[in-house]
């Protein structure tokens, strides 16, 4: 009892208000640009509301339980090897037999919701790289020589998630992912900065690079997924395909334009009238823009941009690196899934079916984001609880947050 006193003395309100505020105005925007449609066809124009109330609520158990329950329960050997295991075995089902939806087939029935292995793919490479490197540094530490194969053992292990992924196929989840893996690789080496911020920038390149390469060939056809290809052709010339593949970017457009400075008012939007379709998932930032203009996109964006630089503080304050690694690796996870959902919106980079956190409608992103954000808190509390009472870890006086 004493020690879930502690944990609420040492909370983190600086991550968990965004949280809730990000949360509610999910909830008001699903149901804003889910209802008209429902109603239009006869169904209950309540549907996704109550179902984002449901995810929230359940997200917010997972986020609690994660903030207050022993950090070293998820960084043991065995129940990562178990998570592991569950994960893969979740994406070999949805992939070998699940019924495609959309074209893609990354979804589980649970029948309340749809659990999306991929999503949950990237809490796992959070949690087990930042342990693995962790144990590197410690044997380096103790003058351990690491083997080189130990690295080609990792290697192989990533592989098949990798491969299952790209199988579903879900390419956003195949970029966070490997983004994941990019940043904790370049925090756990000691590299010079200039190496780190080569081959930082070197992944970058090389991303555009082969999106604009997708202009004079089609790898995708190889693998029967000319669909896929599609979104491309869309990011390329999204007017050519209009009333095709490139339907949700031609009225994202619309409902940009249309929304300017203070928007049209909520619930006002045109585009969300059978024009854009499914508009509260991934295309949720277009209707926001239209009902509450740019001024609503920029506290939206404000929120998840403060949540993500506030998950990297906490990461860089950590003495322990287990813990900022996997700090590193949310904030990773929470900015590029940020940055390919408003990229596609804006048209600024392809269409891949990524959600914006917390916001869009979605199950799957809900739990995930929440239970990787109650990890974080866990690890700020005892940050802020060591802070108190050792003087020289205390950030002076007006400074700290």
């Amino acid at each position: 009892m004493n020690n879930l006193k502690n944990k609420l003395k040492y909370f983190d309100l600086y991550l968990f208000i965004p949280y809730i505020v990000l949360s509610i105005i999910g909830i008001i925007m699903v149901y804003s640009a889910s209802s008209i449609n429902q109603a239009y066809s006869g169904l209950k124009s309540n549907y996704y509301l109550v179902r984002q109330i449901i995810f929230l609520f359940i997200g917010l158990i997972f986020f609690f339980v994660a903030s207050h329950m022993n950090q070293r329960i998820w960084v043991r050997k065995i129940n990562i090897a178990a998570f592991y295991v569950i994960v893969f075995l979740g994406l070999v089902v949805a992939v070998a037999f699940n019924k495609a939806i959309n074209g893609a087939k990354g979804w589980i029935n649970l029948g309340l919701f749809s659990i999306q292995p991929a999503e949950v793919c990237k809490l796992l490479m959070a949690i087990w790289l930042a342990r693995y490197f962790a144990k590197i540094e410690q044997r380096k530490l103790r003058g351990i020589q690491i083997p080189s194969s130990s690295y080609g053992l990792l290697t192989l292990g990533i592989l098949p998630f990798f491969g299952l992924i790209f199988a579903t196929p879900d390419l956003g989840s195949l970029v966070i992912n490997g983004a994941i893996i990019l940043v904790i690789i370049l925090a756990a080496n000691d590299w010079p900065l200039f190496q780190k911020l080569a081959a930082f920038f070197g992944g970058l390149v090389l991303f555009y690079g082969i999106i604009n390469s997708l202009k004079w060939w089609n790898p995708f056809k190889i693998f029967g997924l000319d669909y896929v290809y599609q979104r491309f052709i869309a990011y390329f010339d999204p007017f050519k395909v209009a009333t095709s593949s490139g339907k949700q970017l031609v009225n994202s457009y619309y409902a940009l334009s249309n929304g300017g400075l203070l928007g049209r008012g909520l619930g006002n939007s045109i585009q969300k009238r059978g024009y854009l379709p499914e508009p509260y998932t991934d295309f949720i930032l277009s209707i926001i823009a239209e009902e509450l203009g740019f001024i609503g996109v920029l506290v939206v964006l404000g929120l998840l941009l403060w949540l993500t630089l506030r998950i990297f503080l906490v990461g860089i304050r950590s003495t322990n690196t287990y813990n900022s690694l996997f700090c590193y690796g949310i904030g990773t996870f929470m900015f590029v899934e940020t940055s390919l959902n408003v990229g596609a919106v804006c048209g600024l980079l392809p269409i891949t079916g990524v959600t914006l956190p917390f916001v869009s409608y979605g199950g799957s992103s809900m739990l995930v984001l929440s239970v990787a954000l109650g990890m974080v808190v866990n690890i700020s509390v005892s940050q802020r609880r060591n802070m108190e009472f050792d003087p020289l870890l205390k950030p002076k006086r007006g400074k700290r947050k």
